[in-house]
């Protein structure tokens, strides 16, 4: 029984990191994880396994603790939805392309950009808009 429950936590632990999933899956559970934090309003979540270094590097060097600026960022925002469109994995780079909207808001085609770190896959890129001639 007690053996039962070990392998049980192991895989569920396993599933949670991304064992055996492949990238595409683990960047879309990643922007799944970002819509979920952003819903809840989870500002340590976004800043701790969600965002990627080069956001995080950018708020630091402007000196606002992450957890505040994105407590700032999401004030206004009520009933935020992502739907998840194309993902392309290049390499340590992923693009997903997503329609945004929340309460108030028009929806918007962005594409949110991903790096393979040695945490996983975080975001470095929020709602890079995506035009006509980004398509192929």
């Amino acid at each position: 029984m007690w053996a039962r429950r070990g392998v049980s936590a192991l895989v569920a632990a396993c599933l949670l990191a991304g064992c055996g999933a492949s990238d595409h899956d683990q960047v879309q559970a990643k922007v799944q994880q970002f819509l979920h934090a952003t819903q809840g309003k989870d500002y340590k979540t976004l800043c701790t396994q969600v965002l990627g270094p080069s956001l995080l590097e950018h708020l630091a060097a402007s000196g606002v603790p992450c957890e505040t600026a994105m407590r700032i960022g999401l004030a206004g925002l009520k009933h935020p939805t992502l739907s998840i469109g194309r993902i392309t994995v290049a390499g340590l780079r992923a693009t997903a392309i997503t329609l945004t909207s929340a309460a108030g808001q028009q929806a918007s085609l962005d594409a949110i950009e991903l790096t393979k770190t040695d945490q996983g896959w975080r975001v470095e890129s929020l709602g890079a808009p995506v035009t006509g001639g980004a398509r192929k």
